[in-house]
């Protein structure tokens, strides 16, 4: 790990699903801190995976083992993507626009 990462504070992530939005605080959150810091993709990587805490962890493991994949070779992009895919369920795009429609419609009823 590069000396400046244990100077910052890299958000952490369990995959406890506690709010529907904190799977996403915590993509923005690591995307905010490599805006911070010139990492490698590798180190990227790196960073990432050593954030992940408890069932975040299992899963990343689990997905690492299964599809083969190498964590020098991966990409943050495809991170990204396996990240997505198992975290931004359903569950989260239909809590997403159920709070869009309820921005839209404000507190007026159907009948309004």
């Amino acid at each position: 790990m590069p000396d400046d990462f244990n100077k910052s504070k890299t958000p952490s992530f369990d995959g406890e699903l506690k709010n529907i939005e904190d799977e996403e605080a915590w993509l923005f959150g690591m995307n905010k801190f490599f805006k911070l810091h010139d990492y490698k993709v590798n180190t990227k990587i790196g960073i990432t995976i050593f954030s992940l805490k408890g069932k975040a962890n299992i899963w990343w493991e689990d997905v690492k083992r299964v599809r083969g994949i190498k964590t020098e070779e991966l990409g943050w992009h495809e991170f990204n993507r396996l990240f997505k895919k198992k975290y931004f369920s359903e569950r989260y795009y239909v809590g997403k626009s159920n709070k869009f429609y309820e921005l839209k419609m404000g507190y007026i009823t159907d009948e309004e």
